[in-house]
């Protein structure tokens, strides 16, 4: 919508302010209301992250899963191990 130049406001459901024992719900009666929240300015538009946002967001989660996965792997490493080379260090030479 932003390329053909239309105003876009992206707003989170629960933001919107209900009021209570307003439980009729048609079409033509969100939309009189969204127009006059909007008109009112009580609506709050949220942040629609760009491509690039995206990008990074992923790479960020790779990241953190490279981690998690790597320390997973090092305590494995670690008990294994431990289970190997227990016994033969805890034998007294006596």
């Amino acid at each position: 919508m932003s390329a053909t130049r239309h105003d876009c406001v992206v707003v989170a459901p629960s933001l919107i302010p209900k009021r209570p024992g307003d439980r009729v719900k048609t079409d033509r009666r969100d939309a009189v209301e969204l127009a006059r929240l909007l008109r009112s300015g009580d609506l709050t538009a949220v942040y629609v992250p760009t491509v690039e946002d995206e990008a990074i967001r992923d790479l960020c989660r790779a990241r953190d899963a490279a981690r998690v996965t790597l320390k997973a792997a090092k305590l494995r490493l670690k008990a294994f191990l431990l289970r190997a080379c227990a016994p033969s260090m805890n034998k007294s030479t006596a």
